[in-house]
């Protein structure tokens, strides 16, 4: 179709290329100037601590210290956590103090082209919320991909952990069985299009954000989307989720909250129903996509109380 078209119009494959060619190196350019430019905009709206000599930022909400801290981890690649967490923890941060952990190339957090094994990110985690003053017990409180790591946290240190709520969390079975995996040329061609600055013609949510919010929502998935960090650590997924596998399952209370899955895989609530047999946790159905969080905050928001209920004094 495409040759005919050219053949038609006059137009050959060489003059088309150098067209798309010319276009892709002036938006790289253009991008590149505005990311600078726009440096200066980029405002924390929490607090940033230096963990292994890295700036790492973490969002903090609520007081009431009768009960564990809500811990929200995003899934990989979400470039900014503390936003797109906001129309369910704003829900909940009225009865609960909550923390959004902003890990390495993510939110406010510095970028680094940095080994992404498991117990790093794990390690990193801990130390910020320690250097924010925050304690343990907490109920974390994973989105896809960061389901490892609250599973890798219960694993190792199961005295911090006193639930996981998982956010249509990723299982280890959905890597370890091929269920969800990103193969590397794609994943190279999509960081590719991340530096020329694609992701500026994408839209931002602005459910439950200020229009201050929404701006800084939008400067940092220019700065963020597909970032170095952010490609390491999805070619380490699939050693972690086997790590996390080889590890059990922990003994403590888990809540599935489990989208339709067809924006991931047609396997995927197969996975979430064995998982939740064999932990025996709790599992809540929802008929939306894999940002169930924004789709349905306020059924999520009076699950969490329920869950929430056995842990409050």
């Amino acid at each position: 179709m495409l040759k005919k078209i050219l053949k038609r119009t006059g137009i050959g494959v060489a003059v088309l290329l150098g067209v798309v060619i010319s276009f892709l190196l002036i938006l790289a350019i253009v991008h590149k100037i505005l990311l600078a430019a726009e440096r200066g905009e980029i405002l924390p709206n929490g607090q940033l601590v230096v963990v292994n000599g890295r700036s790492m930022h973490v969002y903090i909400e609520g007081d009431n210290e009768n009960a564990p801290l809500l811990v929200f981890m995003s899934g990989g690649g979400t470039s900014a956590p503390a936003y797109d967490f906001k129309p369910l923890y704003s829900l909940l941060s009225d009865g609960y103090k909550i923390a959004v952990v902003e890990k390495i190339g993510y939110g406010y957090s510095e970028t680094a082209d940095i080994p992404r094994d498991i117990d790093t990110i794990l390690s990193e985690t801990r130390a910020a919320l320690a250097a924010v003053g925050v304690s343990s017990p907490y109920v974390l409180v994973p989105h896809s991909m960061s389901g490892l790591e609250a599973l890798r946290w219960a694993q190792l240190y199961p005295d911090e952990v006193a639930g996981v709520i998982g956010v249509d969390m990723a299982v280890p079975s959905v890597y370890v069985d091929g269920v969800v995996k990103v193969p590397r040329f794609q994943l190279t061609v999509m960081s590719v299009l991340a530096q020329v600055g694609i992701q500026r013609f994408l839209p931002v949510s602005d459910l439950s954000l200020t229009a201050d919010e929404h701006r800084q929502a939008k400067l940092l998935l220019y700065r963020n989307t597909l970032n170095k960090t952010f490609s390491n650590e999805a070619e380490s997924v699939l050693d972690n989720a086997m790590l996390v596998k080889d590890g059990g399952i922990p003994d403590i209370p888990i809540l599935l909250l489990v989208s339709d899955g067809k924006e991931i895989s047609e396997n995927w609530i197969t996975y979430q129903e064995e998982f939740a047999e064999k932990s025996n946790a709790k599992m809540e159905r929802f008929d939306c996509g894999h940002y169930i969080h924004q789709h349905e905050p306020e059924r999520i928001a009076d699950l969490f109380r329920g869950f929430m209920s056995d842990f409050s004094e």
